[in-house]
């Protein structure tokens, strides 16, 4: 039985495996490495993860979802048909997929992973994670936060020492972390992140430009699923190109969407200065100085956007390198830390420091927040702090166990509450306890409170996020019973949902021709051999092909990317 490591992303998901000397990533179904991280229910009840549910975000948007990964660890609810779904059961559809696509791929059951997550996500978030797994008939006791695994692999096989900045910018979210290695040790120094910035801000932002240019408003979601899907396409065409076109057709009209990536910066000024508030943090809290740091390392999708590395290198005096997979960096790194942790191979002697992302400490007197272990600490840690009573004869003190940055306790997260009874009955200030947080790198929390009469003491992990393990076991056997489309049928529908979006998408002359051949197509399946399938299948993709090139246009300017009076500008 085989243990993966796997890249749950905002945008798309990969999952990796140790096997024979090296970390080789796993292909999906359709032979691609990177899963969308998007969801879709189907008529029948039937359950679309990936490629074909990332078409329906256009053909049928009311019951498809993405992006959920930002509403981890919360409350919110997508509904579907008569189901509502909460985010981690989603996430578990994909992690489904990417058990099942792994399964096939290695030939043997695989019963646990390591996930990786961003480094900023908070207890909730991180539970309901490990959650997800759960629900995807995953064992999942380890995560890894996102650049941490990224440092593994970009300082695996090398014996220097070096100090470099990971700056990770995903679909959804943006981490930043500051690592020293030397031989075989990587320590995380220092991390910040925004857990609601990456490339899906940028999309929305070239879509808000184009509906300001045109004077639209109040799509339907169909409508704004279409926007997005152009804007994406967009901003990925600018990664390459001075200016960028895209052709498409909305509310029975043709539209043009054209930026260049001037423009592109000049609608987007608030991401680039959110973007770089997390540099700031982790420099400032490590107490380096620029010049100690050898390199900043782009990785995650967003990160190719040329515009993102040209910003960095205008704000810090630091070489900005590209990542060599930049898509691929994290998986690659979650599949050694899977290595690691079962011990295999090379990597078993390779050792991860990381750290304690937010501050953990108790509520006092006044209401304010005691850090008892600070964010930062490297991990595992011990740390223990004493409190006194504030009153005469005092009885008892309670602990309410908070995790967060906030002077204020109650602006932080709450993880639990524990009572100290049975004190002393003697003056304010004499009588207290002793209070101590050992705090793993599974993201588990002892707590120990010691009086002169009483200990007690509580583990703070698995937080259930409203749901019992009694109605985490009745989501398993539900979700059990929603089968995913099958996986031998998986290309020819991707091939529909792809004509449909398309057809909604083109000319009406266009259209013409794609709903013959998506006739022809479908009669195919329906009655005819394989030979016939598959020339139908031939005849649509290219006719679907020779259309969106008809959508795309490029255009190039004699200028430089952009110039520094662009910066000044913003």
């Amino acid at each position: 039985m085989a243990i993966i490591g796997i890249d749950l992303g905002t945008t798309n998901s990969l999952a990796a495996v140790y096997r024979d000397g090296t970390v080789e990533l796993i292909p999906n179904s359709l032979g691609e490495y990177m899963t969308p991280s998007v969801v879709s229910f189907g008529e029948g009840g039937e359950v679309f993860a990936g490629n074909i549910a990332k078409q329906m975000l256009v053909t049928k948007p009311e019951c498809t979802f993405r992006e959920f990964k930002r509403n981890m660890g919360t409350d919110f609810e997508y509904t579907a048909g008569r189901r509502k779904y909460r985010p981690e059961e989603l996430s578990a559809f994909v992690l489904r997929k990417l058990k099942e696509d792994a399964e096939h791929y290695l030939g043997e059951e695989v019963t646990e992973a390591v996930i990786s997550v961003p480094a900023y996500f908070n207890d909730d978030k991180r539970c309901a994670t490990k959650n997800a797994g759960k629900l995807a008939g995953l064992k999942v006791e380890r995560l890894i936060n996102e650049p941490s695994a990224v440092a593994l692999k970009h300082h695996s096989g090398s014996d220097g020492m070096e100090t470099f900045l990971v700056f990770d910018f995903g679909g959804g979210t943006l981490d930043v972390s500051l690592v020293e290695a030397f031989d075989n040790v990587v320590e995380i120094k220092a991390v910040a992140g925004d857990n609601y910035l990456g490339g899906k801000d940028f999309n929305e932002a070239i879509a808000a430009e184009f509906l300001r240019r045109n004077d639209l408003a109040l799509l339907t979601p169909e409508e704004n699923g279409i926007l997005l899907k152009e804007a994406e396409q967009l901003k990925i065409m600018l990664s390459k190109e001075k200016e960028a076109m895209r052709r498409f057709m909305l509310r029975g009209q043709e539209y043009i969407m054209k930026m260049t990536n001037q423009e592109l910066i000049h609608c987007s000024v608030e991401l680039f200065q959110r973007m770089a508030k997390p540099i700031q943090k982790v420099i400032n809290d490590s107490g380096m100085e620029e010049s100690e740091i050898d390199k900043i390392i782009l990785v995650g999708g967003s990160s190719k956007m040329p515009v993102v590395k040209q910003y960095l290198k205008s704000i810090v005096n630091i070489p900005v390198v590209s990542d060599d997979r930049p898509d691929e960096s994290i998986a690659l790194g979650v599949g050694m830390a899977a290595a690691i942790k079962e011990r295999t191979g090379e990597v078993k002697d390779m050792l991860l420091a990381d750290i304690c992302p937010f501050s953990l400490g108790t509520e006092v007197y006044d209401g304010s927040f005691s850090p008892i272990i600070e964010r930062n600490d490297t991990l595992p840690c011990s740390r223990s702090k004493y409190y006194v009573t504030v009153q005469d004869f005092q009885k008892e003190l309670e602990f309410n166990i908070y995790q967060g940055e906030n002077m204020v306790a109650a602006d932080n997260l709450l993880l639990g509450k524990m009572m100290i009874k049975n004190l002393p009955l003697e003056p304010k200030g004499r009588a207290g306890a002793m209070v101590t947080f050992l705090y793993d790198i599974n993201g588990i929390l002892d707590v120990r409170i010691e009086s002169k009469n009483e200990t007690v003491h509580k583990v703070i992990f698995n937080k259930k996020m409203g749901l019992s393990e009694a109605e985490i076991e009745k989501r398993v056997e539900q979700l059990k019973k929603q089968t995913f489309y099958p996986a031998s049928q998986e290309e020819n529908r991707l091939l529909i949902e792809r004509a449909k979006s398309v057809y909604q998408e083109t000319d009406p002359r266009s259209r013409e021709a794609i709903a013959n051949a998506l006739h022809q197509f479908r009669g195919a399946l329906q009655y005819g051999s394989n030979q016939q399938i598959r020339a139908q299948y031939i005849q649509l993709s290219v006719l679907l092909a020779a259309v969106e090139q008809r959508q795309v246009h490029f255009k190039e300017f004699d200028e430089n990317f952009f110039d520094d009076s662009c910066l000044e500008e913003e």
